[in-house]
């Protein structure tokens, strides 16, 4: 498999792996990136769905990525029990439905990003436009199209791999049928295109553009707080031009952040992949050298962090991402204290509705005794 999961399966008739260090360092590696970014996501999605954030168009595709991001990590799961010599992977179906679902939600996920980079360029650069094209009605449409898009493009898995060994008595892999290999070759080109040279490429030129605005923005605050022309009796007014200077800087600063730290691991994974489709496209050939191959593995662990990591840059850069992440925080707290001092007092009236109970019981036999007693001596 070629395409933007094929990091994330691994394949043991690979030779590639250039020492046991590499792979150890995977296999402790993996696992941690799976279970961090997986909670991490799972909560993510979790607050950005909820009724505080929902109502904001970021926020669709944020979740959307958390969700994706989620469903790559469990393909990579999946992949990393090979390493412990649980081959699930290499079964019927799973097989299929694994590499599917890495390659979709690989897309999804990075075309999230594009959005998320585009809705920061109209707040920054387009603020008139911000109430069409950052509404959340449109950004649902834009989300279900990418979905049913990706799953459109990358179906392939689904119809052109099967489980079978090369001999009858090795081990068998899951891997493309013979007659689909010059098909998934053009899909690999087309996945390169995808998630890689356009969507960087669209990103690239939007942070630049987006870095001249604020730059341009800092120097029309300087000037106005340098101007002479304004006195303290309009410094209202100046104060209300200086922060309208940035419009939304709390959300676009989430919204940058999370643009740049895609560029940083994202890319660097597909570099020797680029360069090894450009040799194959003019012919040359390729013979991976042993630096390619330890550089590719490092910029392969960068690659899944990118899906396992933004939880921290959310909560670090996004302002009401922590007042709604402290709120649910407080909510749950409070929902068990109550709890645990409701079931503190039922307890306590029970214990007691028994004790009266007891008391009352006794008090009834004395008096039946004193009854008894009190015929006796009557007669």
């Amino acid at each position: 498999m070629n395409s933007s999961g094929a990091e994330a399966v691994p394949d043991e008739s690979d030779s590639e792996y250039p020492d046991k260090t590499s792979l150890t360092v995977r296999l402790v590696i993996l696992p941690v990136i799976f279970l961090v970014g997986f909670f991490g996501n799972t909560l993510s999605a979790w607050l950005f769905m909820g009724k505080s954030l929902r109502t904001k168009s970021c926020s669709i595709y944020l979740a959307t990525k958390s969700i994706s991001d989620n469903g790559f990590l469990l393909s990579l799961f999946v992949a990393w029990l090979d390493f412990v010599d649980v081959r699930i992977f290499h079964t019927q179906a799973v097989c299929h439905v694994t590499l599917f679902l890495s390659n979709i939600c690989g897309f999804v996920s990075v075309w999230s990003v594009v959005m998320v980079t585009f809705e920061n360029y109209i707040r920054i650069c387009r603020p008139s436009e911000v109430r069409s094209l950052c509404s959340t009605r449109l950004a649902r449409r834009v989300t279900v199209f990418g979905v049913v898009l990706g799953a459109m493009v990358y179906n392939y898995p689904l119809w052109t791999l099967d489980v079978n060994a090369k001999h009858p008595d090795q081990k068998q892999f899951c891997q493309t049928q013979p007659k689909f290999e010059k098909f998934e070759m053009v899909m690999t080109y087309v996945d390169t295109v995808l998630t890689l040279v356009l969507p960087l490429f669209i990103i690239v030129i939007l942070i630049c553009i987006i870095a001249v605005s604020l730059v341009d923005a800092s120097k029309r605050k300087d000037r106005l707080r340098k101007s002479s022309s304004y006195t303290s009796v309009n410094s209202t007014k100046l104060t209300s031009q200086n922060n309208s200077v940035i419009p939304h800087s709390q959300v676009t600063k989430m919204l940058l952040s999370v643009s740049l730290v895609f560029v940083c691991l994202h890319t660097p994974s597909h570099a020797i992949r680029l360069k090894v489709t450009v040799e194959n496209l003019l012919g040359q050939t390729i013979v991976t050298s042993q630096t390619d191959r330890i550089l590719q593995h490092f910029f392969v662990v960068l690659y899944y962090l990118n899906f396992s990591i933004y939880f921290f840059i959310f909560l670090g850069c996004g302002r009401n991402f922590r007042k709604v992440l402290k709120k649910r925080v407080k909510e749950i707290c409070g929902r068990r204290k109550e709890s645990t001092t409701t079931c503190a007092s039922e307890y306590v009236i029970n214990n007691r509705m028994w004790s009266e109970d007891r008391d009352l019981e006794t008090s009834k036999d004395t008096l039946d005794f004193d009854q008894r007693s009190t015929c006796r001596l009557d007669n």
